[in-house]
C-alpha cells in the first residue's frame, strides 16, 4: 500500500498546510453555526475534498450520490480519471464515467454489472469503499470476526470486516439508542455532512506523519549514534532487574552473570552524544519471564515472576530503579513475557514506580501484544506512563524446521497480526486512552529456511541473517526478491556459500513503511526502533533496503 500511496500524499502535502477554518461558524449560508458537522465540512472545503453545491451553500442535509463519492475519493487520493471502455452497464455516458473507472482501477469499487451512480450512497457503502481504496480489503476479511459494538451488524453479514476494520480506524462512529446500544445504520443514505466527517477522519489520519521517533541504544548501537540527531529520543539498554535467592531483587548494570544490558565502557561516548544534540534519554530497564532463578527453598521460577511475585519484592525493585535513574530522562521499563496471571502484579509495580519517581522523570513502557501475552493492562498503564512502546513484532516461527515441508512462509511481522495488536492498544474501552502517548515498535529481524528444488524445507535448521549478510545477499545476480500481499513482508531467495538455496522473510524499507502507514490510520504516529546498530541504510537502487531514508521522509 505504502509505495501506492506516496504519489497521493504529494499531491495532499500543500493541502495540509492550509489552516482549517475555525469552528465558530461555517463560510456556507445553509450550515447551522451550532451544527455538530461544522468542523467537519471545514476541514473537508480547506483540504480540497468537497465543495459547496454553490458559492454560498454546501448542501447541507442533502443527500450524496455514489458518483459523487467515488469523485471525491478520487481527489482524496490524487487519482486522476481513467478514459476507457466504460466497465459497467449504466455508466457509459454519465459525467463521473471517468472517475468511477480510476476508483475500479485502484481497487475502491468491483466490478460488472451496474455501478448505480445516482443513488443515494448508504453509510455502509462509503465505509466499505473508504476501506478499499486504502488497499486494506484483505485485511477487513481477517477482521470480520471481530467484536463490533453495533447491534444492527450481524456476524455473519458480508462486509463485516469491511465495518470492523473502518469502526477500528476511527472512520465510522455508531448512534446510540435509548436502551444504551449503538445502531450503525448500514443501509441509511449518508447526507453531505456524514460524508465529509467520514473523509476528514480519513484525510487526516492517512496524511498524518511521524511526530515522535525514538530508539533503543544497546549492544552494538555506537556506530549508528549519528542518526540520533534526528530522533526525539532514546532508551539506553544499560540495566537488568536480577534476584538473589538471599537478598531479592537489584539492579544489575554489570556484566555480572552473563547480563548484556550493562553499562559499557565509554559510555559517556553515548551520553555526549545525546546531550549535544538535546536528545532525551531513558534508563530501560529489562526482565523477562524465561529466565530462569531457582530460590533459595529450590523452587525454581524467573526474575520477573520472582519481583512481581509480592509487595515486598516490588517495593525493593521499586527502590533499585529510583536510585539509578538520577542522570536519565526518566526509565523505560521492558517487562517481556508477561502472562495474564501478572497482569494486575505488574500494574502494582508500575502504579508503585510512578509514585516514587520523581515528577520530573518520565516514565516509558514496552508492552507486547494480547494474542500470547495478555499481562499488560493498557488502559493502566496508559494512565500512568508517558509513552507506551507497543512491540508488535517478533512474529516468527522458531520451532524446528521440518525437513521435506512446502510451508516455507515464516513472515516476522505479518499484517493481520499487526493490525489486531493496534487495535487492542488503541481500544475504545480497553486501550490506551490518549493515543498520542502510544509508538509502534519495528524490529529488523529475518527467518527463513534452506530449500531444495521444489521449494521445500531443506534442512531442521531456522536462518536468522543479520543486516550485514542480507545486505550481501540481496546485492547476489541470483538473488529474486518476493512480496506477500497478504503478510506485507518481503523474502528473498538465493544462493549459499555452500551452493544450497535459502529462503528468507525479512524487513525492509516498504514493510516497515507499510506498518508505519497502518498504525496512522489507528491514529498512533509515534514509532520507536529496536535498535541502533541495526537499522538498514543501504541505499543501492532497487533494493528498498534503505529503511532510515524512508523514515524520514515520512516525518
Amino acid at each position: 500500500m505504502f509505495r501506492r500511496l506516496t504519489a497521493a500524499l504529494l499531491t495532499v502535502a500543500l493541502l495540509c498546510c492550509v489552516p482549517a477554518a475555525a469552528a465558530a461558524g461555517s463560510r456556507y449560508s445553509d450550515v447551522p453555526p451550532d451544527d455538530w458537522s461544522v468542523t467537519s465540512i471545514e476541514k473537508a472545503t480547506e483540504y480540497g475534498l468537497m465543495e459547496g453545491i454553490s458559492a454560498s451553500t454546501f448542501g447541507y442535509g442533502y443527500q450524496m450520490n455514489r458518483a459523487s463519492f467515488v469523485t471525491v475519493l478520487c481527489r482524496m487520493f490524487g487519482w486522476t480519471q481513467v478514459t476507457a471502455a466504460p466497465s459497467y452497464t449504466d455508466t457509459a455516458s454519465h459525467w463521473a464515467s471517468g472517475w468511477i473507472e480510476a476508483a475500479l482501477q485502484h481497487g475502491a469499487v468491483e466490478s460488472g454489472g451496474a455501478f448505480r451512480p445516482d443513488d443515494s450512497i448508504t453509510r455502509e457503502e462509503m465505509a466499505v469503499m473508504l476501506v478499499r481504496a486504502l488497499d486494506y480489503d484483505q485485511l477487513a476479511s481477517s477482521m470480520a470476526s471481530n467484536a463490533l459494538p453495533f447491534t444492527d451488524i450481524a456476524t455473519g453479514a458480508s462486509n463485516r470486516g469491511y465495518i470492523a476494520l473502518a469502526f477500528r480506524f476511527g472512520i465510522i462512529n455508531g448512534v446510540k439508542q435509548d436502551d444504551g446500544t449503538y445502531r450503525f445504520f448500514p443501509d441509511q443514505p449518508s447526507n453531505r455532512e456524514t460524508a465529509a466527517a467520514m473523509l476528514v477522519r480519513v484525510y487526516e489520519r492517512y496524511t498524518s506523519k511521524i511526530d515522535w521517533l525514538h530508539a533503543f541504544y544497546a549492544f552494538g548501537s555506537y556506530s549508528q549514534i549519528s542518526l540520533t540527531a534526528q530522533m526525539d529520543a532514546v532508551s539506553v539498554g544499560w540495566a537488568r532487574l536480577d534476584v538473589d535467592p538471599l537478598s531479592g531483587p537489584y539492579l544489575n548494570q554489570t556484566t555480572t552473570g552473563g547480563n548484556e544490558w550493562n553499562i559499557p565502557s565509554g559510555a559517556s561516548l553515548a551520553t555526549d552524544a545525546f546531550k549535544a544534540n538535546g536528545i532525551p534519554y531513558n534508563l530501560s530497564v529489562f526482565s523477562s519471564t524465561s529466565d530462569a532463578l531457582t530460590l533459595s527453598d529450590g523452587t525454581v521460577t524467573s526474575d520477573l515472576a520472582a519481583i512481581l511475585a509480592s509487595e515486598a519484592a516490588r517495593t525493593q525493585a521499586v527502590a533499585a530503579i529510583v536510585a539509578a535513574v538520577g542522570p536519565y530522562n526518566g526509565v523505560t521499563i521492558d517487562f517481556e513475557g508477561l502472562r495474564e496471571d501478572k497482569r494486575e502484579a505488574f500494574t502494582a509495580f508500575m502504579t508503585a514506580l510512578r509514585a516514587a519517581l520523581p515528577a520530573d522523570k518520565a516514565l516509558w513502557a514496552a508492552v507486547q501484544p494480547p494474542d500470547w501475552y495478555k499481562g499488560y493492562d493498557y488502559r493502566a498503564l496508559g494512565e500512568l506512563c508517558d509513552k507506551v512502546i507497543l512491540m508488535a513484532h517478533d512474529y516468527k516461527d522458531r520451532s524446528t524446521p521440518v525437513v521435506g515441508s512446502s510451508s516455507t512462509d515464516n513472515p516476522v511481522t505479518p499484517f493481520p497480526q499487526v493490525a489486531e495488536a493496534l487495535a487492542a492498544i488503541t481500544d475504545p474501552d480497553t486501550g490506551v486512552r490518549d493515543k498520542s502517548k502510544i509508538a509502534l515498535a519495528i524490529a529488523i529481524d529475518s527467518a527463513g529456511y534452506q530449500i531444495d528444488s521444489n521449494g521445500k524445507i531443506a534442512a531442521a535448521t531456522l536462518y536468522s541473517p543479520g543486516v550485514d549478510t542480507l545486505t550481501n545477499r540481496l546485492r547476489q545476480a541470483d538473488a529474486v526478491r518476493g512480496w506477500s500481499d497478504v503478510y506485507r513482508n518481503p523474502y528473498l531467495t538465493y544462493t549459499g556459500d555452500d551452493g544450497s538455496t535459502y529462503r528468507v522473510w525479512y524487513e525492509d524499507a516498504q514493510s516497515v513503511m507499510e506498518k508505519i502507514q497502518l498504525a496512522a490510520m489507528f491514529g498512533v504516529t509515534g514509532v520507536s526502533l529496536w535498535r541502533l546498530g541495526n537499522i538498514p541504510t543501504v541505499s543501492d537502487p532497487g533494493l528498498d533496503y534503505d529503511v532510515w531514508s524512508s523514515l524520514l521522509t515520512h516525518r
